[in-house]
């Protein structure tokens, strides 16, 4: 069986990245197919294929795979392209590609525009949600630092602010190839609204932010991306809305004593007990997104992170090359709990890992004067440089992240190469970016947009 799962390896090289694979070629035509029955463009990006093997899916999936773990002796070490999954009524893992073939090269640097919105939060966005028990309570968070949904005015300032901190990062010939802000700053109508500005900006690839509720109206924690990379400038002929891929979080955020008093917000959930996030977690699934050719990007949410189950198996097993890990949470350090998952992640199975967190935490617990002072909004990790802290200079309204392609030769358990066809993104550096006085609505500092 072990020489019979070396052979279809091998057999599978560049699966999921190639087209014309003649393993993966079916599964892709099938989906192309699926758009003109069905009349729903882009269905492949909506609902990319939860495995690509003929098994029965509620027992084991297969998808392609990125990254070959350097250590460990475990089934995951024997292949390079072929990664076995749970079934997918554990958690669904969707392998997402673009419909049309790649334009050309691409670049070997990619520029990320971390906007660490809201700035400032009030503890009143914390509320008792639901019944309180003795020894734990459910809570919500009200997001005051947007504009209410009838402000069109006060939106619009908001999307012209993003505007110009992209278009000053872009100064000296930098790129900004992805828009990306933290958990929870967004909800789900100012996304499109921004979504919409960024797709007439010529070289944005993506958008990726926290929101508060998915396309039906449903209330939660989620995260949205909008991959404009995946259709290419001039291709989209249908709205928007059919490119989204917005999921939900897999596990509850727990505000324990210690996190209360840090953040200071004792008035509004008292410490005596321990507060649950109020979710219903109805599904749990991540979006595995191929971008320029050979890298797979994929996004987490928080205690995601974390949490080993279920998410985690299928991270181990595919290896994406990109982890965007979005936050609520106070200063990125490197002894503090996302560094430890994050280098996790980045030892076994080699994903490079950005932890990504708003500035009102941290300014909550900067007020507070019980750590050094901080503002630290992101940390990534790489294996070839290891740790980096990401520090919002004073007067910057968001950083810019400047990462470079890396090739890699790897080898299986084995012995095998992959003939350095593993691509892995590692830290180039970052400056801190700031938006023209002139654009920033007089709310923004201040956590209260309405």
């Amino acid at each position: 069986m072990v020489e019979l799962l070396m052979i279809s390896d091998e057999a599978s090289r560049h699966v999921g990245f190639v087209a014309d694979n003649i393993f993966y070629a079916p599964v892709a035509e099938a989906f192309t197919e699926g758009d003109v029955i069905s009349g729903r463009e882009f269905r492949r990006i909506q609902s990319g294929p939860a495995t690509i093997s003929t098994a029965d899916p509620s027992i084991v999936c297969v998808q392609p795979k990125s990254r070959t773990p350097a250590v460990g002796c475990t089934m995951r070490s024997l292949s390079h392209h072929l990664a076995m999954l749970p079934g997918q009524g554990s958690v669904r893992a969707s392998w997402v590609t673009s419909p049309f073939e790649a334009d050309g090269a691409a670049p070997q640097n990619l520029g990320l525009l971390l906007i660490p919105y809201p700035y400032a939060v009030d503890a009143s966005v914390f509320v008792a949600a639901g019944d309180a028990r003795n020894r734990w309570g459910w809570f919500g968070v009200e997001q005051q630092w947007l504009p209410a949904i009838g402000d069109s005015e006060g939106r619009k300032a908001f999307v012209v602010f993003v505007l110009d901190l992209v278009r000053a990062a872009r100064k000296g010939e930098r790129r900004v190839d992805g828009v990306v802000l933290p958990e929870l700053s967004l909800d789900l109508a100012l996304f499109r609204q921004l979504a919409r500005a960024l797709a007439e900006e010529s070289g944005v690839d993506f958008l990726i932010s926290g929101i508060s509720s998915d396309r039906h109206g449903r209330e939660g924690n989620f995260v949205a991306i909008a991959p404009f990379f995946l259709v290419g400038e001039g291709k989209l002929t249908g709205g928007l809305d059919q490119l989204f891929l917005i999921r939900e979080k897999h596990h509850r955020w727990k505000l324990t004593e210690p996190q209360i008093k840090d953040y200071q917000i004792e008035g509004a959930l008292p410490p005596s007990r321990s507060w649950w996030e109020h979710l219903n977690l109805l599904g749990r699934s991540l979006d595995l997104l191929v971008y320029r050719g050979g890298t797979s990007l994929t996004t987490l949410i928080c205690e995601d992170l974390a949490r080993v189950d279920p998410c985690q198996a299928v991270l181990r097993a595919v290896g994406p090359n990109l982890v965007v890990a979005l936050l609520m949470d106070g200063p990125q350090l490197e002894g503090r709990w996302p560094a430890r998952y994050a280098t996790v992640l980045a030892e076994d199975p080699g994903s490079s890992v950005l932890t990504f967190t708003s500035l009102g935490l941290i300014e909550r617990q900067n007020q507070a004067k019980k750590y050094p002072q901080s503002s630290a909004i992101g940390l990534w990790k790489d294996e070839a440089h290891g740790v980096q802290r990401l520090e919002l200079p004073r007067s910057s309204d968001a950083i810019h992240l400047v990462l470079k392609a890396d090739t890699k030769t790897e080898h299986t358990l084995d012995g095998r190469s992959d003939d350095a066809n593993a691509h892995r993104w590692v830290f180039k550096g970052y400056e801190g970016i700031s938006a023209d006085p002139l654009a920033k609505p007089k709310w923004l500092g201040t956590g209260k947009a309405r």
